[in-house]
């Protein structure tokens, strides 16, 4: 009887851990690049291991890091990279700029958002 009595909290313990952090709905790339004029730049690359999410936004350093949210450079299409919806197995990748090596990165989906961090 008292296996039984101790059984009882460890598995609610383990549950209680399971719900308190879930596994993540994306995968997360960084790499940390120098721009031929010298500067370091960081691209982040987050793939979908949902059916349906939307990435709505990336925070490299804490908003440290400038984001570059323009679909096409050079061009007056305003048109930006995020938010977008992503299904299983598709990618977004996105360049940050401002001398930045990646030591925080904060992506927010529709479904929760996931910090990774890098030392």
């Amino acid at each position: 009887m008292k296996i039984k009595h101790g059984l009882i909290p460890a598995l609610l313990l383990l549950s209680a851990q399971a719900i308190a952090a879930p596994d993540p709905l994306i995968k997360v790339e960084t790499s940390n690049s120098v721009h031929p004029a010298g500067t370091r730049f960081v691209n982040v690359i987050v793939t979908a291991l949902d059916d349906s999410l939307t990435v709505k936004n990336i925070d490299v350093n804490r908003g440290n890091c400038r984001i570059d949210n323009q679909k096409y450079l050079y061009s007056s299409n305003k048109e930006t990279i995020l938010p977008v919806t992503l299904h299983y197995g598709q990618v977004v990748s996105v360049n940050f700029y401002n001398n930045c090596v990646a030591s925080e990165v904060v992506v927010t989906t529709d479904k929760g958002a996931w910090r990774y961090t890098y030392h």
